[in-house]
């Protein structure tokens, strides 16, 4: 009892809380789980001790995902396992002189939450003077449950107000209600209020949303290529609109939300 009280707050330190503390290792465990597997994560929580990098991060080459200390370290050859999608990744030049007595800080176990400071490029005198930049902006998706009393629907209205209002200027916010029906809000198109309506009561495939929303292949052409890693596409802007400048838009979208059932 001494040990587990000694050990720290994994919620307290990455802003993480699970429905279940132990992952099922099989279909069978899960499907026996009355209360769905989910997890919430509190991506902005202020945290007064975080750790903070003046390197860029080291992603796989597969998934992206980012080196932590969940990875499998093979020090001899210089590589990483990626934990998940199992991805082989060799280290660069400037990782070689870890070992199992110097590790770099992204492997320490108790730095599960870190923060990367990243040199600002100048901007490209040939490209727009105030470009959004989306391979280094960061992407909020706020998505609302709608099916909740009515006080609860304004306090969650005040709330989103409160966490677009702590999120960076350039930060890109997109925003999804959901009660019977889902929908899709897009916030860049500015003349007025543009939605997309999916029923709940029937299932959609994913190549089916991405045509009714204008990103699928089928559409034209209007797809756009890919872009870099971790950028979304043209296409996806439109839904998109920076912290900055979504005020007015968020404020006349969280007015004509109603309960929906």
């Amino acid at each position: 009892m001494a040990t587990e009280m000694a050990q720290p707050d994994a919620e307290g330190i990455d802003g993480v809380r699970m429905t279940w503390n132990a992952w099922p290792r099989t279909k069978v465990e899960s499907s026996k789980c009355v209360i769905p597997i989910a997890t919430s994560i509190h991506l902005i929580r202020p945290h007064t001790d975080l750790p903070t990098l003046s390197y860029p991060p080291l992603k796989c080459k597969t998934c992206s995902s980012v080196l932590n200390p969940f990875a499998r370290v093979d020090f001899q050859a210089l590589i990483w396992i990626c934990p998940f999608c199992f991805q082989r990744n060799h280290f660069p030049h400037h990782y070689s002189g870890i070992n199992e007595t110097n590790v770099p800080a992204e492997l320490y176990p108790q730095f599960t939450t870190i923060q990367y400071t990243l040199p600002n490029p100048g901007p490209n005198p040939t490209q727009n003077p105030n470009p959004v930049d989306f391979s280094i902006s960061p992407i909020y998706l706020f998505v609302l449950d709608t099916c909740m009393l009515e006080e609860e629907l304004e306090f969650a209205k005040s709330a989103l107000k409160r966490a677009i209002g702590m999120l960076p200027d350039n930060a890109m916010v997109g925003f999804i209600s959901y009660g019977t029906q889902v929908q899709v809000h897009e916030l860049g198109f500015s003349d007025m209020s543009k939605v997309y309506v999916f029923r709940g009561s029937k299932e959609l495939s994913k190549d089916h949303v991405l045509d009714q929303l204008g990103l699928g292949s089928s559409v034209g052409g209007r797809r756009a290529g890919p872009g870099p890693i971790g950028a979304p596409s043209i296409g996806v802007t439109r839904f998109l609109l920076p912290a900055s400048e979504c005020e007015y838009t968020l404020n006349s979208v969280r007015f004509n939300l109603a309960i929906i059932y």
